[in-house]
């Protein structure tokens, strides 16, 4: 029951960050905090690799149509479909002309907030994916 209950509460934060890849990796991109516990992935979903922590800004993470690219790659050459971008705000918007209700890239010459970020790369079952899915219907970007 407490497996239950923390697999539903990854879900819950999970958010879609990218639609139909523009390659041909089949990889689809996921957002979730990072956070100190070890709550998982649907089941059937296998970790595949957890790469080291970067530090990105938010204009790194959401000012361009395929802002994890490189990664969602990496995560298909390893034999993943699925890239986790699990990330905690480390430093928030320093800028007062660019409020945190406007998109970053509404605020040049502005970076906007930097975070801790760590990818995940899973492999995942069709049943896995509709899981996910079923939470983040994917949107366009």
């Amino acid at each position: 029951m407490r497996r239950l209950v923390r697999f539903g509460a990854v879900l819950l934060t999970l958010s879609c960050a990218s639609s139909a890849p523009t390659d041909n990796s089949g990889v689809r991109v996921y957002q979730a905090p990072l956070t100190n516990d070890a709550a998982g992935m649907p089941r059937g979903c296998r970790l595949l690799l957890v790469h080291e922590p970067v530090n990105m800004n938010e204009l790194q993470m959401t000012g361009s149509h395929d802002p994890f690219r490189a990664e969602r790659e990496r995560a298909g050459q390893a034999g993943g479909n699925v890239l986790l971008a699990r990330s905690r705000l480390l430093v928030p918007r320093q800028d007062y002309n660019c409020p945190a209700a406007s998109p970053i890239t509404d605020c040049p010459p502005s970076v906007g907030s930097w975070s801790l970020v760590v990818f995940e790369d899973y492999a995942c079952s069709g049943e896995a994916l509709n899981e996910l899915k079923a939470l983040n219907t994917p949107q366009s970007r």
